[in-house]
């Protein structure tokens, strides 16, 4: 979705309304992931999870800063205000790689009935428990 709607922007930004209204998107949309994110990276962190948090959100603004960077001179002449964006678009389509990576390397198959857990990790093999349940106080 954040690919789609930052080409939308591109397409549509000489308008304020729509323009606003997909900048809106872009926020629900960008960053819905960022503590799905976390809380994954702490739960496979097993006895670290301060670590693995730590990491996790290096990681985001370390993206950040180098996204910053390659947006800021996409403000060139030949793509103009709208170049930021376009590069956002890239970037996250870049996203998909590893995702299509991820997805032909397993198969999709449903759990055994005999295994215990809940509807999430049966949609998600990847998603088994670890060592370490995540909770509240971690």
């Amino acid at each position: 979705m954040t690919s789609v709607i930052l080409v939308a922007i591109s397409l549509v930004s000489g308008a304020a309304v729509p323009t606003t209204i997909l900048v809106v998107l872009l926020g629900l949309f960008g960053l819905g992931a960022n503590p799905v994110l976390i809380a994954l990276a702490v739960r496979y962190a097993d006895h670290a999870p301060t670590l693995g948090s730590s990491l996790a959100v290096a990681a985001f603004n370390f993206g950040t800063a180098v996204s910053s960077w390659v947006g800021a001179l996409a403000l060139q002449p030949s793509l103009g205000p709208v170049g930021p964006v376009v590069v956002g678009a890239g970037i996250s389509a870049l996203t998909l790689i590893p995702i299509v990576a991820l997805a032909r390397q397993r198969r999709w198959v449903a759990p055994p009935s005999s295994v215990e857990g809940t509807a999430a990790e049966a949609a998600v093999p990847w998603a088994a428990p670890c060592a370490t349940p995540l909770t509240a106080a971690t």
